[in-house]
């Protein structure tokens, strides 16, 4: 009852087509792709509710006598087939990002929101999945660029040592370690020659890999989005690329989470580089 209070007459279009999985005739062709959110881009434009959005344009001729208001608008955001529907969430994330006193929007230049590409890597004759980190990094220049901040895949693990009784004896010193020479042709058992406490910087792994070009990109299949710069919440966003009128980039996931929390999700979840120096130095900055 909560979320069906917010809607009005676009949203009575919206869900009288949304089970539709044919278009029959060139206006509902074109009724579907001023509903559908192409870019992500287009996405953000509509989180701001930014009059120049195409569904907005398109409302406004077709529907003149209709009065739109953000907190309607923004259902339209959400995956309305997969996503686990808690309206009361959804309610509260609405009323939050539309406080009079203090509404929020999103702005390609955040800080804190990653890209996520799911792909399939080559290293050393095996295949696996990975997921490759990116974030868009604004420079003094005013310009900016997307850059690679976190990694993960199991390739990139280093493997279980082969020879438990191959180390550098505790006696090495007396040979002025000379043991490192064997060391240094030992791969199989590199496990046992490094600290008990090390983890392994996967992202400097990743990158001395690319460089001497020994890891290969071999398809990439799908790419979601992180949003962590709504304070006190995360959402991701997935493209459903489907024929009813609620497709596109969408959200797909919705969280409460804190500042600590979304530390936390970065450094475990999304595996980002020195993801809680990251945070600090921008608060810092700002």
């Amino acid at each position: 009852m909560l979320i069906r209070s917010f809607i009005i007459f676009i949203f009575i279009l919206f869900f009288n087509q949304v089970s539709k999985s044919q278009f029959t005739n060139n206006e509902q062709i074109r009724e579907k792709f001023n509903y559908e959110i192409i870019q992500l881009d287009e996405f953000i434009d509509r989180f701001n509710f930014d009059n120049d959005t195409k569904l907005l344009k398109y409302l406004a001729i077709n529907y003149p006598d209709i009065s739109i208001e953000r907190k309607g608008f923004l259902i339209t955001l959400f995956d309305n087939f997969d996503i686990d529907y808690h309206e009361s969430l959804i309610k509260a994330f609405i009323d939050f990002v539309c406080d009079s006193a203090n509404p929020q929007y999103l702005n390609f230049y955040d800080f804190n929101w990653y890209a996520e590409v799911n792909c399939i890597i080559e290293f050393n004759q095996q295949i696996d999945t990975g997921k490759i980190i990116l974030k868009n990094q604004f420079n003094n220049d005013s310009s900016s660029k997307w850059v690679i901040c976190g990694i993960n895949s199991e390739i990139l693990e280093l493997p279980e040592s082969k020879d438990s009784l191959k180390i550098i004896t505790p006696v090495s010193h007396g040979t002025g370690f000379i043991a490192l020479y064997d060391v240094f042709k030992d791969g199989a058992n590199i496990q046992n020659y490094i600290t008990a406490d090390y983890s392994i910087d996967k992202l400097t792994y990743f990158l001395t890999l690319m460089y001497y070009h020994k890891i290969k990109l071999k398809q990439v299949n799908k790419v979601k989005y992180h949003f962590l710069q709504i304070p006190g919440w995360a959402f991701t966003i997935d493209y459903y690329n489907r024929k009813e009128l609620n497709s596109g980039w969408l959200i797909s996931e919705l969280k409460r989470m804190s500042n600590g929390d979304k530390d936390k999700y970065e450094k475990e979840i999304l595996n980002i580089h020195n993801a809680n120096q990251i945070r600090k130095s921008k608060q810092t900055d700002k």
